[in-house]
């Protein structure tokens, strides 16, 4: 690892745009962001880049995410985020002198889709691919941007397996592993909690939301807790009569649930088992911290809920949250609903971070300039492995407890036990 001073994004390009005023650039106009593409074969939704952050062709990022289907909750806001970084480094200069262009098309929750869509953005010439939160919805567009020798950035796939062992050395992802989400889960309840006996609801469907579970009954028993039932769901049933039922057949109840789906699934869950008289305390991964959720539990079902997710969008995170919670207000008109969109933020600084590092968005010189090197970001400090290690993100979680239906934040913990692959 080399280590460095923690690096204030916006600072450095205000900076550079200075130098490059006094050089005689010209300032340039806001970025408009632009809505969502309808999908890879209708033209994509581009964010224009402004010829005044130095009257260079732009470095056009593209963005090959899923924006309608069960996905566009997971994806939509990150590329709110995303576009916000580009028009806001761009007022500042630039990157290399160079405005930034941000290019979307939509995946349509469809492996072929995005994966498609993503050869699409490299054939109009982006430099570096920013995938879906997922590896399984998203693994298409790692592969992609591989086979181009370009670098790949999933905005929020947690599964181990997004990174440089499953999709080769120039792909990573800005989340932390499964391994850090569930262990922290693990350590909240176990250890923070004293919760000593647990259950499992695990969603068989994906590789994420298997992972979540296999990685949470891994940590709670290192921990030195018990758990007293695992049980399986296939998403879409929306029932889970029997598992209540499997439940509620325990000798005692256990002292905390983890359950482990997507949405719409995730707020069914909690509804039938607050239904059933569980006032157990139950906790889910970052899947579970959506617009969605919030209402679809509503303030009765949604208590004693906790979630391990990768940043709050809210006060008494620090400074930094608070200015950007300042700017994305002034350019939405409201504030982010979920933690998910400081992850598109995240991954276009790093972008720009890293380009202007490599002094090019050449791939391996990219990588290189990735690999190692510790980003302050809204969603914590980040440093990947190399490509031999997996690209590994080293990462701390966000703790948040869901009280009257709304997301509070309890704190960040760097888990002491994390389990291997």
């Amino acid at each position: 690892m080399t280590p460095r001073m923690p690096l204030r994004l916006l600072t450095f390009f205000s900076l550079l745009a200075l130098v490059l005023v006094a050089c005689g650039g010209t300032e340039g106009a806001p970025v408009t962001p632009t809505e969502p593409a309808g999908g890879a074969g209708s033209g994509a939704a581009t964010a224009p880049a402004s010829p005044g952050a130095g009257g260079e062709d732009p470095i056009i990022i593209g963005a090959a995410v899923h924006l309608t289907g069960w996905m566009a909750a997971y994806d939509t806001p990150p590329l709110m985020g995303a576009r916000l970084a580009v028009k806001q480094i761009n007022e500042a200069g630039g990157v290399l002198g160079r405005p930034l262009q941000l290019i979307e098309l939509d995946g349509k929750t469809d492996q072929a889709t995005v994966g498609n869509a993503a050869i699409q953005l490299i054939e109009q010439g982006a430099e570096v691919l920013i995938a879906p939160c997922d590896f399984d919805f998203g693994a298409p567009v790692g592969r992609a941007a591989q086979d181009a020798g370009i670098v790949g950035l999933s905005t929020c796939a947690s599964s181990p397996l997004y990174g440089s062992e499953a999709l080769g050395d120039m792909q990573f992802t800005v989340s932390m592993w499964n391994q850090t989400m569930s262990a922290a889960a693990a350590q909240f309840a176990c250890v923070d909690m004293g919760w000593t006996t647990g259950a499992t609801i695990v969603d068989t469907t994906t590789e994420y939301t298997q992972s979540l579970g296999e990685y949470f009954v891994d940590a709670f028993e290192e921990m030195g807790c018990t758990i007293v039932n695992e049980d399986t769901y296939l998403q879409g049933d929306m029932q889970i009569d029997a598992q209540i039922q499997r439940l509620q057949g325990l000798p005692e109840p256990p002292q905390v649930i983890l359950l482990s789906t997507n949405m719409p699934d995730y707020a069914m869950m909690v509804r039938e088992l607050r239904a059933a008289g569980f006032d157990t305390p139950l906790m889910g991964g970052d899947a579970m911290d959506t617009v969605e959720f919030y209402p679809a539990v509503g303030p009765d079902a949604g208590n004693n809920i906790f979630i391990s997710t990768h940043s709050f969008v809210g006060p008494g995170v620090g400074p930094a949250m608070d200015e950007f919670l300042e700017l994305y207000e002034a350019e939405y008109g409201g504030p982010p609903e979920t933690a998910f969109a400081v992850m598109g933020w995240d991954t276009v600084n790093i972008i720009a971070e890293s380009i202007e590092r490599a002094g090019t968005t050449d791939g391996p010189a990219l990588v290189q300039a990735m690999e190692g090197v510790t980003f302050d970001l809204l969603s914590g400090s980040l440093t990947w492995s190399d490509a031999a290690s997996g690209h590994a993100p080293d990462k701390e979680a966000f703790i948040l407890e869901v009280k009257n239906g709304e997301p509070t934040f309890v704190k960040k913990i760097k888990p002491e036990y994390v389990p291997p692959m």
